[in-house]
């Protein structure tokens, strides 16, 4: 078990860390267009404009998480036939096929 909690780990790093780059991007290529200008850094720019970028950044930076750890799930399900490490499988989830996994993390 100790093994498949370390792949897991390295797998959900994995996705994580591609997904995350390529959200960093999207939003400030988004902001650039939106704003015609970089995004602020470490003090730079009004109130409103750093307040725009924090939120538009940790938006982008949640979904991306969430993203990444669902794709990651559903490559760990169908490689290893099996759910990850602290996720079962739901049989009222995933009914319609290319929907949904059917994971769901377990309930301390």
């Amino acid at each position: 078990m100790v093994g498949a909690k370390i792949g897991w780990k390295l797998v959900l790093a994995a996705f994580t860390l591609v997904v995350g780059l390529v959200a960093n991007k999207a939003v400030r290529t988004a902001w650039k267009l939106g704003s015609g200008g970089k995004p602020p850094k470490a003090g730079e720019g009004g109130y409103a404009e750093v307040v725009s970028w924090a939120v538009a950044s940790g938006a982008a930076a949640a979904a991306a998480k969430l993203f990444a750890e669902r794709r990651a799930a559903e490559y760990w399900l169908k490689s290893t036939g099996y759910a990850p490490p602290g996720y079962e499988q739901d049989a009222t989830k995933g009914l319609v096929k290319d929907t949904d996994t059917g994971l769901v993390k377990k309930q301390d």
